[in-house]
């Protein structure tokens, strides 16, 4: 096999290896398999010039057609456009590894399957993904080597080249230690918070979640912000409905008539977390979630939240009003366990009046003109319970007003009495706003909430993406031995609109492409930013529990493990050991004794190199006689000898025979004796030193 031909298969075995990747996270699809043929194929065949022109010719054209197919996703229709680009690598992976030998397309072949590799890593990697990648990282060395061998070979007009099969073995099992050493390295190496290094806050802040609720703004409207601040896991499973997940933040009692905060001397409001387990309807659900609202050091989870687990560097705790906050300066990487379902009409319906915590705070109201309280009594008249009550004034709200994202066109409108009489439309802390202060008016203690509903599905990293337009604004009203049970006055086209924000103006194909790109965004964080001291110590403990012996039966160490299977290594652990123990083998049989022919060659070259002849020891073999009939070096005619013999057995293909081994050995004693002649006289010459 010549070295271009070795150097065309390794190429495509590296985009074979990045082909399996992606599909190892997307399954098998036809362009796949059709791609998956033509790699086959040029594994052993390469067409002629003539079919290889007439064949670029036709991928030409199914290339446009591929290419247009991307720009009518991008522009037109709001689907995926990660598969038709996708669809489109594959045709120009296929085509460059079908081109013939002499094409030098090294470099397009080398970012083909580079980027078809990176594209893999959104498709949920698995351990298909992990041997591909390694595989990949080992062809790459090897195919970076032969095609610098190639190259030189080629500029020094050598017809003939060949690569001995122990060189590529002690190249690829190099490439595998350095690997398995800098795998090493990553997960022993002593890690620091990421939050360290600071965040800027951005200069301007659109839609999103803040630290206070205003309807006091005026004059201008609420644009989109895509910003991802939450991304959250379910490990239980793709819930079955994103929409009414709420995911709740900072909640407030205090309203001066246009801005809600928060009293610094507010009595404590936490609930009992068994009074959720006992009373509210539901599994318990966990949410691992990754990140936080910029600026704000809340944790979010769906109310209620039970317990938080945390999973970086951070200290969590709950405050006077049952909020989540967080100590330390790492990111917020969590897990909260919530009751997944609310109380049920009957429970709330029955729910006793009388304990309130912090009465006086939860009623609190600004100066209220008399008609907002006739209001409020009209509309809960004839309602029998709080729990009614509550209805009646939310699907008042939710009925006869308007969601809008158009701001007061001036001050004196951004009120709530001209909210609710005159402009009858407005954004969620509106809405929110008004349904607690007609239910303080009526003595029902309640409080604004805000944080985010909903979000977007990520199917290529199986996470949900909840944006900054996904911030929103609600209720939650005090019942009795029940706790705070959330209620929403916004009406469902609202929410609706506040999730659509980050697509306006956006076509759909570009958005399809910004999930998968921020696929990759949390994968690099979740397995590498966030990769700290507790994920190293939890990696050494499961490393240190694969390899434990069963303990007999009777031991105290039996009778202390919990039931279950018996601890036996890891496939992928021993995968890696494997992996480690056959790249340092392979490493081994490269490093052996070099052949007799290469061994006479070195020995020619030591033997020039002592006698001051030759500086640069890394030189090819032509170099080397380069330098010495520039020298004109004694022993020249029996060195061209030597290198002639041993380029034709190293690189030539020639045969070993014994009787040219002997001849090398005879020319290179020769080179070696006109070398010490040639010092003989210099040395005799020299003046005697005197007695």
């Amino acid at each position: 096999m010549t070295i271009r031909r070795l150097h065309r298969r390794l190429a495509v075995l590296m985009g074979g290896c990045a082909l399996a990747a992606y599909i190892s996270g997307l399954g098998f699809e036809p362009p796949s398999l059709l791609a998956a043929a033509a790699l086959a194929l040029a594994l052993f065949w390469q067409p002629a010039p003539e079919l290889a022109r007439r064949a670029e010719a036709a991928s030409l054209t199914a290339g446009a057609l591929l290419g247009a197919r991307v720009l009518y996703h991008m522009l037109v229709v709001s689907e995926d456009l990660m598969t038709p680009l996708i669809d489109l690598l594959l045709l120009l992976l296929c085509v460059e590894a079908l081109k013939p030998l002499d094409a030098g397309n090294d470099a397009r072949l080398y970012v083909l399957s580079f980027v078809l590799l990176a594209a893999a890593t959104a498709f949920a990697p698995g351990v298909l993904f992990g041997i591909s990648y390694v595989a990949y990282v080992v062809l790459a060395t090897l195919a970076l080597v032969v095609g610098f061998l190639a190259r030189q070979a080629q500029h020094y007009r050598l017809r003939s080249v060949r690569v001995g099969r122990r060189f590529l073995w002690a190249t690829a099992g190099l490439s595998a230690v350095t690997l398995a050493i800098s795998a090493f390295v990553f997960v022993s190496f002593p890690r620091v918070p990421r939050g360290w290094v600071g965040r800027g806050a951005p200069e301007l802040v659109l839609a999103g979640f803040a630290e206070q609720v205003s309807i006091g703004r005026h004059g201008s409207r609420i644009y989109a912000n895509p910003e991802v601040v939450l991304r959250v896991e379910f490990p239980t499973g793709r819930p079955a409905d994103v929409e009414p997940l709420y995911w709740r933040g900072r909640s407030y009692d205090h309203f001066d008539g246009v801005e809600w905060s928060r009293s610094p001397a507010l009595a404590s409001a936490a609930v009992p977390s068994r009074w959720y387990t006992e009373r509210w309807e539901g599994a318990i659900r966990r949410q691992d979630i990754y990140g936080a609202a910029p600026g704000a050091r809340v944790l979010f989870g769906m109310h209620p939240v039970i317990s938080v687990i945390p999973r970086s560097a951070i200290m969590p705790y709950m405050d006077q009003a049952g909020d989540l906050s967080y100590a330390g300066g790492d990111t917020p990487v969590y897990s909260t366990l919530s009751i997944d379902g609310y109380p049920g009409e009957h429970s709330l319906r029955s729910a006793p009046a009388g304990f309130a915590p912090a009465r006086d705070f939860y009623l609190q109201l600004p100066p209220v003109s008399p008609r907002v309280r006739r209001l409020a009594d009209s509309l809960v008249a004839g309602a029998p319970t709080r729990y009614d009550q509550v209805r009646a004034l939310e699907d008042w709200l939710r009925r006869e007003f308007r969601y809008t994202r158009e701001l007061p066109a001036s001050a004196g409108e951004a009120t709530l009495e001209s909210f609710l009489f005159r402009r009858r439309a407005g954004h969620c802390e509106y809405f929110s706003t008004a349904l607690v202060v007609l239910l303080r008016t009526l003595g029902i203690p309640a409080r604004n909430v805000n944080g985010f509903v909903g979000g977007d599905w990520n199917e290529f990293g199986s996470y949900l993406a909840v944006t900054q337009n996904n911030a929103h604004s609600w209720v939650e009203v005090w019942f009795t031995r029940i706790g705070w049970v959330p209620f929403d006055a916004t009406p469902p086209a609202g929410r609706a609109a506040n999730a659509a924000g980050g697509r306006d103006g956006r076509a759909g194909g570009i958005w399809a492409g910004w999930l998968w790109v921020d696929a990759l965004q949390h994968r690099w964080a979740k397995w590498v930013l966030d990769y700290d001291l507790s994920k190293q110590l939890s990696l050494v403990r499961r490393t240190a529990g694969a390899f434990s012996r069963q303990a007999e039966p009777g031991s105290p160490a039996e009778e202390q493990r919990p039931a279950g299977p018996a601890s036996r290594p890891s496939p992928l652990l021993l995968a890696l050991t494997a992996a480690v123990l056959l790249g340092a083998i392979a490493y081994g049989r490269g490093r052996r004794r070099p052949p007799q022919a290469a061994r006479i060659y070195l020995a020619l070259r030591r033997e020039f190199e002592r006698a001051g002849f030759q500086d640069a020891r890394d030189a090819p073999p032509l170099i080397f006689l380069d330098d010495l009939r520039r020298r004109a070096a004694p022993g020249l005619r029996h060195a061209e000898k030597v290198v002639a013999a041993y380029l034709r057995i190293r690189f030539g293909g020639a045969a070993p025979e014994p009787a040219v081994l002997r001849h090398m050995a005879l020319e290179r004693g020769a080179a070696r004796a006109a070398l010490r002649a040639a010092r003989r006289p210099r040395q005799q010459s020299r003046p005697r030193p005197r007695s």
